[in-house]
């Protein structure tokens, strides 16, 4: 079974690296149409337009900043109407508990959670309208487990599980539905893989990851498009963990198999 996204116009925020840019290539190799939204970095957007339409694609790269409300509807608007939004951008700074200020807290919400709000509010119109959709919000395992130094990013990725099914509920009956998708430890070029801090949290990392290994872009993408496809119609209001087996509540220890 092929999952199918032909003919549909999909927008993935921050897809320029990372997560957003494995899943625009994803849905784009199976027949969508995907803008690819950023905020600052136009060239690494460009990019990965390139390299869909290098393999075939159909893309476009499109400014988009979610924090910034009054433009960020503009964008949408000029975009055209959207059939699958990928809410994907996010900001993950670290910052003590006591030096975390009213300002941050208002930035990181804004952009990890305020945003993919009133970009989904944007889309569902049309979504509705036609009796079809898809919204798939990215969250992470953290917003389960805690974070050090993350009160602001963990509360604000929770509450995307929240929305979800909020808007899940909303929606089913137009045939739209609204689901997150939780990364586990996922290996991407953001982490610095020459610091011994994070070498160090990579390696305690693996013993809790049943498959023994850390997760992929690509993994996170086909998840994605999964739910994105015509054959995930009856899937709503869930959180799909990629998280190579790792529960977010369950220090599972891995360990080479006595089978």
């Amino acid at each position: 079974m092929r999952f199918t996204v032909d003919g549909r116009v999909a927008l993935v925020t921050g897809a320029g690296r990372n997560l957003g840019r494995a899943i625009a290539i994803a849905l784009a190799a199976n027949g969508a149409m995907v803008v690819c939204a950023y905020q600052r970095d136009e060239a690494a957007a460009e990019g990965v337009v390139k390299e869909i339409t290098s393999a075939g694609g159909t893309a476009r790269a499109h400014h988009l900043d979610v924090a910034d409300l009054p433009g960020m509807k503009a964008d949408v608007a000029s975009i055209g109407d959207v059939d699958i939004l990928v809410n994907n951008a996010a900001t993950r700074p670290r910052t003590k508990i006591k030096d975390v200020t009213p300002e941050e807290w208002d930035r990181v919400h804004a952009t990890n959670l305020r945003g993919p709000f009133f970009l989904a509010q944007a889309v569902l119109g049309h979504m509705v309208e036609q009796g079809w959709g898809r919204v798939i919000n990215i969250g992470g395992i953290d917003a389960y487990k805690g974070s050090v130094q993350r009160p602001h990013v963990v509360s604000s990725k929770l509450g995307l599980v929240g929305l979800s099914r909020a808007l899940a509920n909303e929606t089913a009956r137009f045939g739209v539905t609204v689901n997150t998708v939780v990364p586990g430890l996922i290996d991407t070029p953001r982490y610095n893989h020459g610091s011994d801090d994070i070498a160090r949290i990579w390696e305690e990392g693996l013993k809790d990851i049943p498959v023994a290994r850390l997760g992929t872009a690509d993994d996170v993408a086909a998840a994605c498009l999964f739910l994105a496809s015509e054959q995930a119609g009856y899937v709503t209001g869930q959180e799909l963990l990629v998280t190579g087996g790792a529960h977010p509540l369950v220090r599972h220890r891995a360990r080479e198999s006595d089978y």
